[in-house]
Formats: structure tokens, C-alpha cells, sequence
């Protein structure tokens, strides 16, 4: 039930439902118009306000798809500087990008990134940017229906499914429901390693998903943390060590989980999502981690963050202050099944390809 407090916010909540049904009801209704491409436009996003794993999800992508088709990725840029399209290049930072557009750009730097509020003029410009482009993926636009997508991926997280949200500001989800189907995919994400069939099965029909979607299920895992201005300098974590892990993310729970299986001791500081580090921060951080005293003491955050990070590059090697982020991939249940359904929309498409293998 909810609390006293959040049935107040009720009004709130049943006003901003309506205004997000008068906005797709107006595409439903082809009031407004969408666009389409002739290439492959993928789009990946979520119900809720975040903690899916989206990130995750749209690097999975890339290496499925970056060897054998030029492949561009399309962002808003959230909580960036700048305005309109921004194409990243090997030196653009958070406010030019924002974190996750700059995490992907450094991940992959042959892989074209670029940033647009509006993503069906962000399209043909990214396009004249590089002829080349076979496939784009629209990172976070479920909701944006000026583009019609090919292919729309859905994700929810297992802990915290959309069945079982409510509309902000009582809940995180953006719309209602129903707008779940308008996804041809639904990802459950961060899903337990041991998942059951049967709990895949009772999952999916809480769902109530429609006939003609596919519904799939996927997991976190995590590689090996490296230092954030030495790649090659990597950690092998045991038991006799102790982790400060900061981080500014939505869903901090299964990474500070993680760190609880080990090591021997976990403190971990928290900060709004995308939130923007400061050189105080930092010195605050760097006091609380100089208390620990066991064998081995490891500072770490995650990629994502320390995209925010970069800028205090000089402060950080000169306070002796060394970082370590923890990578993490995505991992899928039915990979084959759901690398096929990729692979088979892209060839499916009209536009005619030349394999980059083939060249």
C-alpha cells in the first residue's frame, strides 16, 4: 500500500499520466507525425526513470554489431552543456556529451557517438557526418516517438519490474504501462545467475506481455577493475581487502552486493544520478579512505562515473589519490536466440550492405 505521503502525490501523478497519454495518443492517432529511415534504427529504453542497466545494454549492442556493420550510437546527452547535435570525439568530456555518451566513446572510439535532443534531426545529420552508418541505436528513446524505429528494446529490472511501479512523482516510471506495447523486445535485467525456468516462467506472465513480443532475460557480470588513467593496470580482489566504492548511479544495489562477496570490507558513498563530482568531494573521499587500515584498501566507482572524473585528472595524480573503476557486461540467457533476432532485423532491412568483414 502506499504510505500516507506518496497518496498525496497522487494528483500529481494521475496529471502527469495524462499528459504522457494525450502525447502518444496523439502518434497512436498519427496527429503527429513520426519519421522513419531506410537503415536499421534500433532503440533501447525503459519505463522507468532508471536503474535498468540501459548502459550496459546498449554496449552489448555495439560488440554484437560493430564488426561487421558500421554502427553509430544516438544519445540526448543527458545532463550535458552543450545544446543540439554534438558529434564526441577521443577528447570530448561530460559537459560536451554527457557521462554515458563519453563512456561509450572512449569503450569504443571507432564506433561514431553522437548526442541530439531531437533524434529525427540528429539522424541525417549524423548520417552526412559518416556516410558509412548501416545501423544506428537510439540510446534511451523509448519515449521519443518522432523516430519509428525498426527495432524497439524494452528493458525493466527484475527487482523492480513496471508492473509493479507506479507513475512519477508516487513511482519512476514515465508513462503508463500500457506503453510497454509499443516494444517489439522486453529485457528483464539484472536478473540472479541461478534464474529458474520456472521463475522465467511466472515472471513473464506477470508481464502480461503481448503475443507478438519476445521476452528475454539477462545478468550482470563483472570484470576485473583497472585504473582509470592506467587500463593495463588491473586488480585481482580478495579477502583481505577493503573497498571504498563511490558512485553516482541509480541502482547502486547489485554492485555494492557484489563487492559484499569479495572482500572483506565494503564503505560505500552515494551521490545523485549523473551527478557532477566536485574537488571537495573528492577531498572528502580521500579522508574517509585514508582510515582504512587493512591489507590492501582499493577506491573504487564505476565507468560510468568516472567519465565525471576526468576533468580532476592533474588533481588526482597530483594528491596521489589513484581510482579504479569496475567494467561490467552484460550477460544473456538465450544469447543465440537473442543475437539472431538482431542480426535477422538488420539484414532484414531494404537498405543493401556490404559486410565490414567482407570488405
Amino acid at each position: 500500500m502506499l504510505s500516507s505521503f506518496r497518496f498525496l502525490l497522487y494528483p500529481f501523478s494521475f496529471i502527469y499520466g495524462l499528459g504522457s497519454l494525450l502525447y502518444h495518443k496523439m502518434y497512436d492517432l498519427q496527429i503527429k507525425k513520426s519519421v522513419s529511415f531506410e537503415m536499421p534504427v534500433i532503440t533501447i529504453g525503459n519505463l522507468s526513470m532508471g536503474g535498468s542497466g540501459k548502459t550496459p545494454h546498449v554496449e552489448y549492442l555495439i560488440r554484437l554489431l560493430k564488426d561487421h556493420y558500421h554502427t553509430g550510437i544516438l544519445s540526448r546527452g543527458y545532463k550535458r552543456k552543450s545544446k543540439g547535435y554534438f558529434l564526441l570525439d577521443e577528447f570530448s568530456t561530460v559537459k560536451d556529451g554527457g557521462d554515458e555518451p563519453v563512456q561509450i566513446k572512449q569503450k569504443f572510439p571507432d564506433v561514431s557517438v553522437a548526442v541530439c535532443e531531437e533524434r529525427a534531426i540528429g539522424i541525417p545529420i549524423m548520417i552526412l557526418d559518416n556516410p558509412q552508418l548501416q545501423v544506428i541505436v537510439l540510446d534511451d528513446a523509448f519515449q521519443h516517438r518522432q523516430v519509428q524505429a525498426g527495432l524497439s528494446i524494452l528493458l525493466t529490472n527484475y527487482s523492480k519490474p513496471f508492473t509493479e511501479d507506479h507513475l512519477f512523482p508516487i513511482g519512476s516510471l514515465r508513462e503508463p504501462v500500457r506503453g510497454a506495447a509499443r516494444a517489439d523486445v522486453i529485457v528483464v535485467t539484472k536478473c540472479p545467475t541461478d534464474l529458474s525456468l520456472q521463475d522465467k516462467s511466472h515472471f513473464i506472465k506477470e508481464l502480461k506481455h503481448h503475443t507478438n513480443q519476445q521476452v528475454f532475460f539477462s545478468y550482470i557480470a563483472y570484470g576485473a577493475p583497472y585504473s582509470i588513467f592506467d587500463l593495463n593496470k588491473k586488480l585481482i580482489l580478495q579477502r583481505e581487502d577493503a573497498v571504498y566504492l563511490f558512485t553516482g548511479i541509480a541502482d547502486h544495489k547489485p554492485l555494492l552486493q557484489y563487492f559484499k562477496g569479495v572482500v572483506g570490507e565494503v564503505l560505500i558513498k552515494t551521490y545523485p544520478d549523473h551527478y557532477y563530482f566536485s574537488a571537495s568531494n573528492l577531498k572528502k573521499l580521500q579522508i574517509t579512505f585514508s582510515k582504512l587500515n587493512w591489507t590492501r584498501n582499493f577506491l573504487i566507482t564505476t565507468e560510468k562515473d568516472a567519465a565525471r572524473l576526468l576533468p580532476f585528472k592533474e588533481y588526482l595524480i597530483n594528491n596521489q589519490l589513484e581510482i579504479f573503476c569496475i567494467p561490467l557486461e552484460v550477460k544473456f540467457f538465450e544469447e543465440e536466440k537473442f543475437d539472431q533476432l538482431i542480426y535477422s532485423f538488420v539484414q532484414s532491412c531494404s537498405r543493401s550492405f556490404t559486410h565490414i568483414d567482407e570488405r
